[in-house]
């Protein structure tokens, strides 16, 4: 179990360096690709210097880099998010049960997600070797590239998803050798 617990916290952290730098090329891209077409194509820039044609500084794949970078950075926000256990959940029940079926309904969920997770590992494995032949149009990068940040992420995923699990079932099993503790010491007095 802290063999797993271990795993999960660095893949979290290697999930967070990887948003944060794709974040950032994103950002500088984006910033970039604004600035060569408002303002390096601007009128008062031609008319300001003419003898430099600056379209040749406004590069037609920035914008699929962009599309792309946020594509990783969802899917790799989404196993961040999921440890922290931030998503959106419905906590109606959750709110009206008594604490040993907390427990189970949290069990219950995780066993859910965990299905899930599975089955976009399989199928997001499945459509990555569909596409293995397609090309991006304006990087010429190979959209196995793009399409497995599902398959990352859900692998990401799985791996929280069996921690919580565990941790679950550890302080379940806790909770009830304690309680029969303090049953067998009562018993006693």
């Amino acid at each position: 179990m802290r063999f797993l617990t271990g795993v999960s916290q660095k893949v979290n952290k290697v999930s967070q360096f990887l948003l944060i730098v794709l974040f950032a090329v994103a950002f500088l891209a984006a910033v970039y690709s604004v600035f060569s077409r408002f303002v390096l194509q601007s009128t008062f820039v031609r008319n300001l210097i003419p003898m430099i044609d600056f379209s040749i500084f406004n590069f037609s794949w920035i914008e699929e880099l962009i599309r792309y970078l946020f594509v990783w950075i969802v899917f790799l926000g989404v196993g961040m998010v999921y440890k922290s256990k931030e998503h959106a959940q419905v906590e109606i029940l959750h709110h009206y049960l008594s604490g040993k079926w907390k427990g189970i309904l949290s069990l219950i969920v995780e066993i859910i997600n965990s299905a899930v997770f599975v089955f976009l590992i399989v199928y997001g494995w499945r459509i990555l070797k569909f596409i293995s032949q397609q090309i991006s149009p304006s990087m010429g990068l190979n959209m196995t590239l793009i399409y497995s940040a599902v398959f990352i992420s859900s692998i990401v995923c799985l791996i929280h998803a069996v921690v919580n699990i565990l941790h679950l079932l550890y302080y379940k099993n806790q909770q009830m050798t304690s309680t029969q503790a303090e049953t067998t010491e009562e018993v006693s007095i």
